[in-house]
């Protein structure tokens, strides 16, 4: 079993009928070397950490050879190996690139803020009512949530799943790069909520209400 993920650049967002259609136009292109420099950037970092497929089948994340054009990858994925998918998503928005699911028409634009949680829930730039709904469905089970744009993120994450005291969250956020990774405990979850919004509005201030700790991974 396999699934594809494609990755081009956009000028714009675009929607899931822009990119399920765009997506049908690169997959029907005639094949070549990629020269838009951002996508080639992109496949040049990938293909460092995860070479094209030669003739090792068995150890390779890819179920065939890399589909390239001009502007666009398009990998074919082998199931075992989710955290590829995961890698090409964060490396698609560092670069400034769309990245789009075929198999569920999921569309990651760049620079989008994007809020998920635990159960499965996501919202692509959630207003306050949303965040605070959010915030308020966090359970033992519906456990963590996360508001990201880009690189940067914050996160919460309740009871011992994330290592959170009895009757605290434990609110993380990173600017970019793991070494920018940073914990505290907060008591309400009000804090939270005052650190969510905030990231969400690019309002700074918030960091300076918490003592932080570094976090190395």
């Amino acid at each position: 079993m396999s699934f594809d993920l494609a990755v081009w650049f956009a000028p714009a967002e675009v929607t899931a009928t822009e990119a399920k259609a765009r997506y049908d136009q690169i997959v029907d292109a005639e094949p070549g070397d990629v020269k838009h420099p951002q996508v080639a950037a992109f496949y040049r970092e990938l293909t460092v950490r995860y070479p094209e497929l030669v003739d090792d089948f068995e150890n390779s994340p890819w179920a065939a050879g890399l589909d390239l054009t001009e502007a666009a990858v398009v990998m074919p994925i082998t199931s075992p190996h989710a955290e590829v998918a995961r890698f090409v998503l964060a490396l698609a928005r560092r670069h400034g690139l769309v990245a789009y699911d075929p198999q569920s028409g999921e569309v990651h634009n760049p620079g989008v803020l994007t809020l998920t949680s635990a159960d499965g829930s996501r919202a692509e730039n959630p207003d306050a009512a949303t965040i605070r709904t959010t915030l308020q469905r966090l359970s033992v089970t519906n456990w963590h949530a996360v508001l990201e744009r880009g690189d940067a993120y914050v996160q919460v994450g309740q009871g011992q799943h994330a290592g959170a005291s009895e009757g605290h969250y434990a609110l993380e956020h990173r600017d970019g790069s793991p070494d920018r990774h940073y914990r505290t405990d907060v008591p309400s979850r009000e804090d939270v909520a005052t650190a969510f919004l905030a990231f969400a509005t690019h309002d700074d201030t918030w960091r300076a209400r918490f003592e932080w700790r570094k976090l190395d991974f």
